[in-house]
């Protein structure tokens, strides 16, 4: 009589899944520090002359999160990690280079805190899309009542937020009404209209093609939406730009021959063409018709021009916070963060940043070409929020919140682009450790097979 054959090692306990509260809790915690980011600058407070916001309270014990994720191996380091480290560095090292020690260390401690940190801290928290559709949905309620205040802002002219907070905290509030289109620029919860623009625009790919459907897409569509009422031009380009690539992304998937490669070839190709067969160039020509009006083209035109001249003056370090140099007449103001950062700390933070940014665009759009559909769609969209983030920092300078923002929207592309895949298991395969005795039809029909019995005419 045929014993069945006893497995030498017993398969392993089955355990219970962890709690759901523990698992998603740092996305409990992301959740929290967006709505921390969406606080007026009346809650703001000063030390040691370095102002510091609500979010800074939270980001830096966060630290701690992220060393203990470092650790524990919840994230591998990859290359923008190392870029965006070395940004941070080497911002904190021109500091020390061109400032007092003391303004120095203040700065350093918030540059790094508004960019490594924010960034570090969403490679630690977000895992998943899943992980991003919950941030979504739970920040869905604090962006629509901002979006709201926004529209009535505008609409009434009427400063709304900042003015009611500074009543409890006795800090000032800038109460100038700046018009265009026949709407007032709103603020909301931010300093300047410029920032609430742009942070509000790029959440449009981001519920657009999140997969969430019924009233959180059409909330989450109208939030981003409202950025158009703080009539800032890097606003309605990022709005336009995103609404773009949603379009095209969903003509690529009707139409067999039109793909990104073929997109981004083209582009190349535009770029190329206005850069070398236009007096202007290409960053003139796209100013030129991305300003809402000739005065504020030509103002960052000449930015571009005089600015670069202080990167070639100083190109490893900048010259910290010290005023640049400028006709007389000009404003202080660098509507260009790329350029900003190369004048304040040099050429190298911007370069790295920029790589950095490049790499997880690339990386997450190749990762979303083996994914299924409404993966895929998700993660073109966060690929091309953070295109259009990064490319309409071109016309802005972002700083606070707005920075923050833009660092951790970076962290999460990172995240998703380098994630590990779910391994399926294929078909007829048992899992490792699982044990299975055959019966002995089983073992007749394998003999069988061995010696060429049982098959059918036409098999091989």
């Amino acid at each position: 009589m045929a014993t069945a054959h006893r497995p030498r090692f017993a398969p392993p306990p089955v355990r219970g899944r962890p709690r759901a509260f523990s698992s998603d809790l740092p996305i409990y915690l992301a959740v929290l520090l967006g709505y921390i980011l969406l606080l007026p600058p009346q809650l703001n407070t000063s030390i040691m002359g370095s102002v510091l916001p609500p979010y800074r309270f939270f980001l830096i014990p966060a630290a701690i999160f992220v060393f203990a994720s470092a650790l524990s191996g919840r994230f591998r380091f990859t290359w923008p990690d190392l870029f965006v480290a070395g940004a941070a560095a080497w911002t904190a090292f021109a500091l020390f280079m061109t400032t007092e020690a003391v303004d120095a260390f203040t700065a350093s401690v918030a540059q790094v805190t508004d960019t490594a940190l924010a960034y570090f801290f969403a490679r630690a928290a977000f895992r998943s899309l899943r992980d991003v559709r919950i941030f979504l949905l739970l920040m869905l309620p604090g962006l629509a009542v901002m979006g709201g205040i926004l529209v009535y802002e505008s609409v009434t002219k009427t400063h709304l937020l900042q003015p009611f907070v500074a009543q409890f905290t006795g800090q000032g509030v800038n109460t100038r009404i700046d018009e265009r289109l026949g709407f007032m620029r709103a603020r909301g919860p931010f300093p300047h209209p410029i920032l609430a623009g742009i942070f509000f625009a790029s959440f449009l790919p981001l519920y657009w093609l999140s997969g969430l459907r019924g009233w959180p897409f059409l909330i989450g569509i109208a939030a981003s939406i409202s950025s158009f009422f703080t009539v800032s031009s890097a606003a309605l380009l990022a709005l336009a730009a995103g609404t773009g690539l949603v379009v095209y992304n969903w003509l690529s998937e009707q139409i067999a021959n039109l793909s990104w490669r073929m997109f981004f070839l083209a582009g190349a190709l535009v770029t190329f063409v206005l850069e070398f067969g236009t007096n202007a160039g290409a960053f003139s020509f796209v100013m030129r018709f991305a300003s809402l009006n000739s005065y504020s083209a030509y103002n960052r035109v000449l930015i571009w021009r005089y600015g670069t001249d202080n990167v070639e003056k100083n190109p490893w370090f900048g010259i910290g916070y010290a005023e640049w140099e400028r006709p007389s007449w000009m404003k202080g103001s660098i509507d260009h963060y790329w350029l900003l950062q190369a004048i304040q700390f040099g050429i190298i933070p911007p370069l790295l940043i920029g790589l950095a940014c490049a790499i997880a665009i690339y990386t997450l759009a190749r990762r979303s070409t083996h994914s299924t559909r409404v993966d895929q769609r998700f993660e073109r969209g966060i690929a091309i929020a953070m295109a259009v983030f990064a490319f309409g920092v071109i016309s802005v300078a972002i700083w606070l919140s707005a920075q923050a923002w833009f660092f951790m929207l970076l962290g999460i592309t990172v995240s998703l682009g380098y994630a590990e895949r779910k391994r399926t298991m294929p078909s007829g395969l048992m899992p490792v450790g699982e044990v299975r005795v055959p019966d002995r039809r089983s073992i007749s029909h394998s003999r069988q097979a061995e010696s060429g019995q049982g098959m059918h005419d036409g098999e091989s």
